[in-house]
């Protein structure tokens, strides 16, 4: 697929704190079978999180496109998480150009495909006002094999269950399948020889294996990036996903399998196919960038 028939996403994000979102944002700026529309921040800080996209796409020498500060509240009341060290490694972030006057669901919503990769307060206002041209979501979120919760849909389940009862094409990847996928050291030690953004985006998964406690780093965001780009590397079932709103279970979902369902989810995939995309894809613009 050539940049002429790129295909058009908003990428609707609560970067800063796990890093997988930065590297997500990196995997669709290395995809020439992508156009990046607009980009949308949910949950907390939701401007400190798109002055961080802003700063970010300055250094990758991306074009300009809409920076939209998104809902900071999740609909279902439940507390903000805020980890400390969103945008630390970014230096000074409040000169960062970004679309304070624009409205995050209204710009979702005017762009054919959004790959949603936080919390679905964002998404789902973008799915239940009016559709201007918004086709189909791409999401990383549940979990579908162990029964219990994930952290975007948990983060705000109210919205989670308003987007999947709105019956909009829909493809998931959960984390019982991106915890499969780990980014390797080799890696980063390429990466951080690849100029300015090879060396942030090192440093910055660095920075959150400490935060963790020395764990290896999985890019769940990638995989949905890849999801949405490459369906083709994925095995799919079709069906209808629900989640349960509020409660003791808030954020639990459900799928019900049904070939003719709105809703797709990943029920396999192979860590080192997605590993090699992801890797080619993340070098690709740090040499760019460089260059």
């Amino acid at each position: 697929m050539n940049e002429a028939v790129a295909m058009r996403v908003a990428l609707d994000t609560d970067i800063g704190t796990d890093v997988d979102d930065l590297l997500a944002l990196a995997t669709i700026l290395g995809s020439p079978e992508l156009e990046l529309a607009a980009v949308t921040t949910v949950y907390g800080d939701t401007l400190h999180r798109a002055r961080m996209v802003a700063k970010v796409l300055r250094i990758a020498g991306a074009p300009h496109v809409p920076i939209v500060p998104g809902l900071s509240a999740p609909a279902s009341g439940r507390e903000v998480w805020w980890a400390g060290h969103e945008g630390r490694l970014l230096g000074d972030l409040t000169s960062e150009a970004v679309d304070e006057g624009m409205d995050a669901g209204e710009t979702l919503a005017g762009v054919p495909t959004v790959i949603g990769i936080g919390p679905l307060t964002n998404v789902a206002q973008a799915v239940l006002g009016p559709h201007q041209g918004l086709q189909r979501l791409v999401l990383m979120g549940g979990d579908f094999a162990s029964g219990g919760t994930e952290h975007n849909l948990r983060s705000d389940a109210a919205s989670a269950a308003a987007v999947f009862a709105a019956d909009t094409q829909t493809l998931v990847v959960g984390i019982e399948q991106t915890e499969r996928v780990h980014v390797r050291p080799q890696f980063l030690d390429d990466l951080a020889g690849r100029g300015e953004l090879g060396a942030l985006l090192a440093a910055e998964v660095e920075q959150y294996q400490e935060f963790s406690g020395g764990r290896p780093s999985v890019p769940h965001d990638v995989v949905a990036v890849l999801l949405g780009v490459a369906p083709e590397l994925f095995t799919l079932a079709r069906g209808h996903i629900s989640v349960v709103p509020s409660g003791p279970d808030e954020g639990r979902v459900d799928f019900a399998s049904d070939p003719a369902g709105p809703h797709s989810i990943v029920t396999d995939l192979d860590p080192r196919e997605i590993v090699s995309e992801m890797e080619r894809r993340i070098l690709r613009v740090a040499a760019s960038a460089r260059a």
